[in-house]
């Protein structure tokens, strides 16, 4: 591999490479093999007859460099423009030298002395646009300030292109009918732009440079577009700051108008939203100037402002403050210039603190306008008003038009609401009255303000208002709540071990080299809780860094001193984990492969009938009677009761559909179950006639929210007395059956359930059916 050197000849850097001189000064290195000192840049190097370098030569074509041309003693050293790899096509080994032999010795061509009494005639200044060697890269680039005296500054300097340039405009003012005032404005831009181009060293000039022209940008780009000099962006620029016509004498496809972006009044300094263009001044501060002089403000010290009282209109407020408390420092409050802002000038700051008025007399909150960028994102403290409300005298704050028709609508679309009502319509009432209905709400803020006080909901308010397209979601908290408590427990955990267990994760979730079915948030959680002990005390007291350190004795040690669901729990969470790391390649060996996880059923046990004498009446509600008779006859676990719709029940041909994944479980509803979901229906219907919601069962809650939740397990778990569960009924069911019936095939279409299932119940009903006895 070859390293990155200097060019020995035109001492250009020489990206990594194995040859000494670079290829283009190759040539010149063989025509010319002597070396010594050039008087121009003071390098060692090959010299030409001229006793000048290549660099140095070239340099003197470009630049006209007329005194190293004649020769002159006085001549001082210059600098050779750094390159890299050389400057290709210039010509320098095959061009004539400059000093030609004649008869008595060596000539220089006339035009070099020309070249020298210009350049000493002309007055000495800093350089404009200086051309540039064509074909360099620059490091970095700059906006140009062009304006009148750089266009003076280049008048008599001929202008690579301008030839092509002056044709192209000639033809268009003949085509289109131009007046000359036209020709030479526009020519005086054109030549501007090209020497902007030769000062660039670049063919074609880019099209976003011509935004330093001070005029015509957008006559220029066609010109140079039709010419050939100009680099095209990847969408057409517009140069003018104004709406121009569509039909215009030299062009009909103007590109779009520059998106509008707020910016800054130059007078107050006050912030002016977007969807303006007339200049940097707010319409007040343009009133102001036309009704007061110019001067120095004696409180801020800015000159040149519209001055009354000798201060300006952001310092005019403060008169009355400085009066009475003077201080040597002064300090303007930042001001936001609104469309429907007041003009004219501010009022008067008062000095002391008022007292707070009533409703009545007190001014509403400063709403936003539709559309308003805010300044700074920061999360609001609303205890403050909270506190200020309930200083005030009792009653509701007045409310804008578009803020009360909003709260109506709220009321008119919850009926159904009766204990909450009061929360929900007291949370949109504050919202409404701080921070107006012009604008989009926070749904963090929703829940700030009901977190503060729990007389405030939240949930309810949230739902409105993004159905009104009035809400900006958070995206944070619409997270599940089990991956946000799995996401912080792995960052607790050291690396590399967060890492690794960050991959069992994946593979739970089916993320990982083979597919399957993904496991929920839930029951990863379960898991992690389960290992997050173990996992502490290994990295922690062990003294362990990976989870690739592990040994059998490790995870025998685990587990030792625990017992029944505790150690089976533990067991099965790490067989679970090193089986996922072993199949995703993270681990060598699986140390908990043979570790015993026992029996995780036990034998199914019956309900005592004392418990089950009067459970149907002891339901004082139509939706627990209905899941009484659907757990404790149809044998239904509580997650499939809450999940019921109201598509699968068919009281005409008496069947419940009970969806099980992909699957599907019909059952035969007998008279009573018949009834009960007959009279629920009913029920459900005079209570919540609106009610969209597709589950069969519901509460107050859900029947009426725009989300269609399933309803609560708890709410469920109410209907039945305290000592019986859900799943103990569906046990109790199960088992009763299998003792009147040991067909494991019967139960199996009774009840919808697996062949292991079935067993299992067989088993524990008729013990002698099978190899094991019981313990």
């Amino acid at each position: 591999m070859g390293l990155a050197r200097s060019c020995p000849v035109c001492l250009g850097w020489l990206v990594i490479r194995w040859n000494r001189v670079c290829d283009v000064c190759r040539p010149w290195a063989r025509k010319y093999p002597e070396r010594g000192v050039c008087p121009r840049c003071r390098h060692e190097a090959h010299l030409n007859t001229d006793g000048l370098c290549k660099p140095c030569l070239t340099a003197i074509r470009a630049e006209d460099d007329a005194e190293w041309a004649l020769g002159l003693e006085e001549a001082r050293p210059r600098p050779v423009q750094l390159t890299v790899g050389g400057t290709y096509g210039d010509r320098s080994v095959s061009s004539r030298p400059l000093r030609r032999p004649i008869k008595n010795g060596l000539s220089v061509g006339v035009e070099w002395w020309t070249k020298l009494r210009k350049q000493r005639a002309a007055p000495v200044g800093p350089p404009v646009l200086e051309a540039q060697v064509r074909g360099q890269i620059p490091l970095f680039t700059v906006p140009r300030v062009l304006g009148d005296a750089t266009v003076s500054a280049i008048v008599g300097r001929p202008v690579a292109g301008w030839e092509q340039a002056r044709q192209v405009i000639e033809a268009m003012e003949a085509d289109h009918g131009l007046t000359a005032g036209w020709r030479r404005k526009v020519a005086e831009m054109v030549r501007l732009a090209l020497a902007v181009r030769e000062a660039e060293g670049v063919e074609r000039l880019p099209e976003a440079m011509l935004r330093d022209l001070p005029a015509n940008g957008d006559a220029v780009r066609l010109i140079l577009q039709r010419a050939g000099f100009l680099d095209e962006a990847p969408e057409p620029m517009r140069f003018s700051g104004r709406n121009q016509p569509t039909r215009t004498s030299y062009s009909t496809d103007l590109a779009p108008l520059p998106p509008r972006v707020p910016r800054q009044c130059a007078d107050c300094h006050a912030w002016i939203p977007v969807g303006r263009r007339a200049g940097f001044v707010c319409d007040p501060c343009r009133h102001w100037r036309e009704r007061t002089g110019r001067g120095r403000c004696c409180r801020c010290g800015r000159d040149g402002l519209a001055l009354r009282d000798d201060r300006c209109r952001s310092c005019h407020p403060y008169r009355l403050i400085d009066k009475a408390r003077p201080a040597s420092r002064r300090f303007t409050q930042l001001m936001i210039a609104l469309p429907t802002g007041k003009g004219g000038p501010f009022e008067a700051f008062p000095v002391g603190d008022s007292e707070v008025p009533d409703y009545d007399e007190q001014r509403p909150a400063l709403h936003t306008s539709r559309g308003q960028e805010p300044l700074f994102t920061i999360r609001r403290d609303w205890a403050p008003v909270l506190a200020r409300l309930r200083s005030v005298p009792a009653g509701e704050p007045p409310l804008t038009e578009t803020a009360q028709y909003l709260l109506e609508e709220f009321t008119r679309h919850r009926p159904g609401q009766r204990s909450d009502y009061r929360k929900n319509t007291r949370t949109l009432t504050i919202l409404l009255y701080w921070l107006g209905a012009e604008t989009a709400v926070f749904e963090r803020d929703v829940h700030d303000l009901a977190h503060i006080d729990v007389n405030l909901a939240a949930k309810p308010v949230c739902q409105f208002l993004r159905a009104q397209g009035l809400l900006v979601e958070d995206p944070n908290l619409h997270r599940d709540v089990n991956l946000a408590w799995i996401e912080a427990t792995l960052t607790a955990l050291p690396e590399p071990v967060a890492s690794e267990v960050g991959t069992w994760v994946k593979v739970m979730r089916e993320q990982g080299r083979r597919e399957g079915e993904p496991r929920g948030y839930d029951g990863i959680r379960r898991y992690l809780t389960t290992l997050q002990p173990t996992l502490t005390m290994w990295t922690t007291t062990a003294g362990v860094n990976s989870l690739r350190e592990i040994t059998k004795e490790h995870v025998e040690n685990a587990v030792d001193g625990l017992s029944g669901y505790t150690r089976r729990g533990l067991a099965t969470a790490l067989r679970s984990l090193f089986r996922a790391l072993k199949r995703e390649r993270v681990i060598f060996r699986n140390p908990a492969r043979d570790l015993p996880v026992g029996d995780l059923k036990g034998i199914p046990k019956s309900v005592p009938s004392d418990l089950l004498i009067g459970l149907l009446g002891q339901a004082s509600t139509p939706l627990g009677r209905l899941v009484v008779a659907l757990a404790s006859i149809h044998a239904l676990p509580g997650h499939e009761i809450r999940t019921l719709h109201t598509t699968g029940l068919d009281l005409s041909r008496g069947t419940l559909e009970v969806r099980r994944g992909l699957l599907r479980h019909t059952i035969y509803l007998e008279e009573l179950t018949h009834q009960l979901a007959a009279d629920w229906t009913a029920y459900r219907h005079l209570r919540w006639p609106a009610s969209a919601n597709p589950h069969l069962l519901v509460s107050q809650k859900t029947a009426v929210d725009p989300d269609h939740p399933a309803v609560n397990i708890g709410t469920l778990r109410a209907a039945l007395h305290k000592g019986l569960t859900l799943d103990g009924l569906r046990q109790d069911r199960i088992l009763n059956e299998a003792f009147e019936s040991p067909d494991p095939l019967k139960l199996m279409r009774l009840f919808g359930i697996t062949e292991q299932t079935a067993m299992r119940y067989v088993g524990a009903a008729h013990p002698e059916r099978t190899a094991k006895l019981p313990k």
